[in-house]
Formats: C-alpha cells, structure tokens, sequence
C-alpha cells in the first residue's frame, strides 16, 4: 500500500520550541523565554528579579508561575535558557524548509508566535516585522510545494498576559487570543489552506489533582476560556472562509 497522492506527509515544530529569536523582530518575551534548562533532578525553574536587584528562581510550567511581592520576571546574567536560541528557525528557515522538500515532505506543521505578532496585546497593536516573518516562511513552504498547517496557540502568549492578567483565568483573554487569531487567519489567507487553534487543549486537565480545590477550579477556568476562544475563532473561519479547515 502507498499512499494517496494527496496524503500531507510531513514534520512538526513550533514556534515556541523551534524558532528561537526570543528578543528580536519585535516579539515580546513569553513564559518559556524566563525558563532555565531543566535536569533530571529538577523541573524547568522562572527567574525573576526582586525591587532591590536580587535574583531568584521559582518553579513554573508553561501557563503560569508564582511570583514573590514586587518580583518582575527577568534573565540572570550567566544563565542558559534554552528557548532563547533553541534551534533557531528565525534565521534559518529556509535551510530548514530546503531540508523538507529535500525529503519529499509535503506537510509542515507549525505555530504562530503570539509574541511575535501581538507582542504587546491588541493595544500594542500588530507588529509588523512579525507578520512578514511568517509571510517568508509561508512563501519559502510554496517554493517546495509545501503546504503548512498552522496552530495558532502552543504555549506562545506574551509574558505580561501570564504576571499582569492572570493568564487564561482571565476572561480578558478569549477577546485577546479573538482578535490575534482573526487577524492572523485574515493575514495569511493566501498562505494557509489547514489552521488549528489550541494544540494539545486537553493538556491542562493533566494538573487537576483531588487535594487542592482552588487549584481545580483556576484549571477548568483557564480550560472553559479556551474552549470559548477556540469556538469563536472555529466560527469565523467557517463564515468567511468555507473552503479553509480548521479543528
């Protein structure tokens, strides 16, 4: 048996992963950018900086983080945080891309980075370096016969959302994730045929635990906000865009 000559074979990254760049092009820091190489014996660890210059670290995972009164997350000089170069598709794309189509791939799965795009969130305003990265990326997938297929969220919000918002528990960031996935699907009409919103949604029931009610509650907030999010923006593409998937 083979396969149809239609069948999407292909690789997988994500921005958050992948791309590196994490201070260049206009994007913002996201959680991850604050995040030391975990070990074998220890967790991924936030840093954060304190009033009076002191630096300290504090467990964390991808959506969240505790920070001590006062405490503004910030890099400690001397410290490796992986995602900061990771393996650095910002710039080379297109030895990456040239990879695939080398290896007859007709599929890429990738992200869009939040923090590229609404660095600052929908007062900040689109960032346009951004959405011309994408554009180069998209257009070097074409020149392969490449087809991408596009998450819009895969742990890749901007920082700020996370320490001055509350995160997802904040119903503030249905309206957010709205208006930069909107936007993006409208950006990138052109470009992209399969879209996806939230990759691997069912990863925050993970956490849900019997002995920490507050805790549960705060979990299927941030999972209830999602959903809405990811319905909102499921509806828009099937009104403006019937000939586009998405899931």
């Amino acid at each position: 048996m083979g396969f149809k000559k239609d069948f999407l074979w292909g690789g997988d990254i994500s921005a958050n992963q992948a791309e590196g760049g994490w201070n260049e092009g206009g994007k913002s820091p996201n959680m991850t950018d604050f995040q030391l190489g975990g070990t074998k014996d220890r967790l991924r660890m936030a840093t954060y900086q304190m009033p009076d210059g002191s630096y300290g670290k504090t467990p964390a995972i991808i959506e969240s983080v505790e920070l001590p009164e006062g405490a503004k997350l910030a890099c400690i000089p001397g410290e490796f945080y992986p995602n900061h170069k990771a393996t650095d598709f910002y710039h080379h794309y297109k030895e990456d891309i040239a990879l695939f189509g080398e290896m007859g791939f007709k599929a890429l799965n990738l992200t869009l980075s939040w923090a590229r795009i609404f660095p600052h969130g929908i007062k900040g305003g689109l960032n346009q370096e951004g959405v011309d990265f994408y554009h180069r990326v998209f257009a070097e997938c074409k020149k392969y016969g490449i087809q991408p297929l596009v998450h819009l969220y895969k742990y890749d919000m901007p920082a700020f959302y996370i320490t001055e918002m509350g995160g997802w528990k904040n119903r503030q960031l249905v309206d957010e994730f709205y208006t930069f996935a909107t936007t993006s699907i409208d950006e990138f009409k052109d470009d992209v045929t399969y879209w996806s919103t939230f990759n691997e949604i069912n990863v925050a029931q993970m956490s849900i635990h019997g002995n920490d009610p507050q805790h549960n509650q705060e979990t299927y907030t941030n999972l209830h906000h999602q959903l809405i999010a990811s319905a909102m923006v499921v509806r828009y593409l099937h009104e403006h865009y019937p000939e586009k998937k998405i899931g």
